[in-house]
């Protein structure tokens, strides 16, 4: 049976997967406002301009269940915390781009690969270890992260008008780490809240109703 700490902590697991997510989407929610400045910096067309953000949807795609396996297998907080130096990585790298393939690379495939790791695959997983009760509550949470890292776009636009679209890449590069790695480590825990039906909940209610008629039937 679980304790009341143990049962209050899911909570935190929540907070840290809210951030993950928020973090994690940032990067493909601002390629919106990179995309324009990339296109006139270098001059290339919009069409292979555009591939850089199809690669990365097709990296994060294949790789999802390769993170959906990681994390049955390693401890979540060494897959979050991977995925976002990953995502971190690649995004500060981009910073430095100077070629069409590079940005392929690095945001595409790096940065997609790094996403599945801190998106919905293992943020969802870990969740639902936690949340036994209020489980569509915890994932109508994580739902509002996605939409949340849609304001990151404002931002970001703002810092490439004043300083450069590198200046904004490498910036979010090192953001990312810097919040998700710390958060996963110290806060996520391996040892899960244990299901245990609330006194008077309608569970409790339903669970004692059958014990009686089995009871009854004896």
């Amino acid at each position: 049976m679980a304790s009341t700490h143990n049962v209050s902590y899911r909570w935190v697991i929540l907070s840290v997967g809210f951030t993950s997510i928020i973090c994690g989407y940032i990067c493909r929610n601002t390629f919106s406002v990179f995309y324009p400045a990339i296109v006139e910096g270098f001059g290339w067309t919009r069409g292979n301009t555009g591939l850089i953000f199809s690669v990365n949807s097709l990296a994060y795609g294949l790789s999802a269940p390769i993170a959906g396996a990681l994390t049955d297998r390693l401890p979540p907080r060494y897959v979050l915390a991977g995925g976002a130096t990953l995502v971190g990585t690649g995004m500060a790298l981009c910073s430095t781009a100077t070629a069409l393939w590079q940005f392929v690379v690095l945001y595409g495939v790096v940065v997609g690969m790094g996403l599945s790791l801190i998106g919905w695959a293992p943020v969802s997983t870990l969740v639902a270890r936690w949340f036994h009760e209020r489980r569509a509550l915890a994932f109508g949470v994580l739902g509002a992260a996605t939409g949340m890292s849609y304001l990151s776009a404002y931002a970001a636009q703002q810092v490439i008008a004043h300083m450069g679209w590198d200046t904004a890449y490498a910036a979010i590069g090192a953001l990312i780490p810097l919040v998700v790695v710390p958060i996963s480590l110290v806060l996520v825990r391996r040892e899960v809240c244990r299901y245990r039906p609330v006194y008077g909940s309608r569970i409790s209610r339903r669970t004692s109703s059958a014990i009686n008629h089995g009871h009854a039937l004896a």
